[in-house]
Order: C-alpha cells, then structure tokens, then sequence
C-alpha cells in the first residue's frame, strides 16, 4: 500500500489511517505493508517537483493507494497515471447504515461501472438503485441480465435525490450515471450528526486510489484535533475494494460509526466543551474493534 500525504492536516491524517490499519490487520491476522513516498508540498521541498519519479513508481507498483489532502493539486498528476474508471462514495451514519453511491469517470466507462455496482450489491444486501433517464435505465437492465439475483429499482433523479436528502437508509448501492452523481453524492454526505464519507477512484488495471472528503486542509494543521473519521473510512475502502480484505474493512468501518456515535467527539463536532484529539479519536476507533466483528455477541445499539 501506498500512501500519499500533502500539506496541511495529511500528513496526521495519514498517520492516524496507518495506526487503524495496523491494528485492524493484526485484528485479523493480515499482513500490511505500506510505504510514504514525497508528495506534493513535501515532495516540492525534497525534490523539487510535486510528483516526483520516485514516487510515481511507488504508486504504480502498489496494490492500493491511499491519498490524504484530497484537494492536493499533485493528485490530477496521481490520477492521469491510474486507469481509473468510477467513483465509489461510502456514506455511513448511525451505528450501521451503510451507502455506496457508484458512477462513471466518464460516458466510455459506463457499462465498467455498472458491472462494478452490480458486483458491490452482490457482496452486500443484493439491492441496487439505478439512477438516472431511460438510456441509463436500458444499459442498466442489460448489464443485470448476468446478476439475475439483484433486485434493480429504477428511479428518476427527481425521485431520487430527495431520497437521499431525507431517507437515505432505504439504499444499499446506487449506480447513477455521471450527469448526476455530484448532486446525488453532495446531498447524501452532507454533514451531519454521526455521518461520515469518504471516496475511492476505481482501476480496471493496476492500482485504486482511497482519499477522504475534502475537508479544506489547513485551517486546524499542526494542532492533533483534525476529524480522522473520513480518513478512517477511506482506509476501510482500501481495505475492501483495493485489497480485498472485506471482514477487515467491515471491522473498521464499524468502529468508525460507533465512535461517531458515543464519543469522544474532536472540536468541529462538537458545539461546546472540550473535544478529543485525533489520536484520542483513532484510540476510541481501535478500542471498539470487539465490538464491531462480525462474530462479536454484543453490540452497543442492542444494550
């Protein structure tokens, strides 16, 4: 695994997402190795250039890649070397509500996209909500021919994104073709009490990339109060969708809603009082590994 950390919050970001990791591997009896190479602000000082050779090797030759510093200029030099073909954004709230929100790159990778939404409702609760006008619906039916066990619903974008403003639990993956996705993705992550995001760019070939939401990189770096939730969340993603470590994944997910959940809180979510830090935050997340395996007997929202 490669990981990528800019200016800013990154590179604590980075960190806390590499202490999770570590942990949850050990969980689960995996091995993980990961790798820092420069990267944008940090790599302009070492070598003089943002994405240096050194690098760009690295990022290739990986299994995954996970990115901190989302808004980080050198990440379009990152993505023009990846063979990326969809968007994958996970919205999680409460302690299990779980959303994947799918769409193409591009019109060239729709039906790319669509076989991968159609995979993703396979390992999860076969729903899947096409999104989008008739011709998405019609190259929708025709890829579901081969997913015969899915149970496609067709919506409208007018039904749709209301949906996922004010109910969005009642999805489990939504494919959209790429018209709508901004508008369906930024409503359905909206901040909110006990919700969290994060995204992945999917490759046919080679290496996926896993970042957090932007969350505007400067403003609290320096101090250890940065919210790592997404951060957390989009290491889960490269633990399921780029390494294929699903149990894992679901591990730290897990962890990562019941933190959001019962505290301790850092200070953006908080309206008074003193919030944690961003390693208390990751502790509490380790802590609940117990709780949120899919074998464990007792889970806080049964109590």
């Amino acid at each position: 695994m490669t990981c990528l950390a800019g200016a800013g919050t990154a590179p604590e970001l980075i960190a806390e997402a590499t202490l999770a990791m570590t942990a949850v591997a050990r969980l689960h009896g995996l091995e993980l190795e990961d790798q820092h190479p420069a990267f944008g602000a940090s790599a302009v000082a070492r070598a003089g250039q943002a994405f240096p050779a050194a690098t760009r090797a690295a990022v290739l030759g990986a299994d995954v890649v996970l990115v901190a510093g989302a808004e980080d200029p050198a990440l379009a030099e990152v993505m023009a070397e990846l063979d990326l073909r969809a968007r994958v954004t996970r919205v999680r709230f409460g302690y299990a509500h779980d959303v994947a929100f799918v769409a193409p790159l591009e019109p060239r990778t729709e039906e790319w996209s669509l076989e991968t939404a159609f995979r993703l409702a396979e390992s999860r609760g076969l729903r899947l909500a096409a999104v989008g006008d008739g011709g998405w619906h019609e190259l929708a039916d025709a890829v579901a021919v081969e997913h015969e066990h899915v149970r496609v619903e067709r919506l409208s974008p007018r039904v749709a994104i209301p949906l996922a403003a004010f109910d969005a639990a009642r999805f489990d993956v939504v494919v959209m073709s790429e018209q709508w996705a901004e508008a369906m993705i930024e409503i359905a992550a909206a901040p909110a009490s006990a919700r969290v995001a994060a995204h992945g760019l999917l490759a046919a070939h080679g290496p996926s990339l896993f970042m957090p939401s932007p969350e505007g990189g400067f403003a609290l770096a320096g101090g250890g109060v940065v919210n790592p939730s997404s951060m957390l969340l989009a290491a889960a993603m490269a633990l399921e969708h780029g390494l294929g470590e699903h149990g894992a994944a679901s591990t730290l997910a897990g962890a990562v809603s019941a933190a959001l959940v019962d505290g301790p809180g850092t200070p953006d979510m908080l309206r008074r009082g003193l919030g944690a830090t961003s390693r208390e935050f990751t502790a509490r997340v380790v802590a609940g590994f117990q709780l949120s395996l899919r074998n464990a007997e007792f889970h806080p929202e049964a109590a």
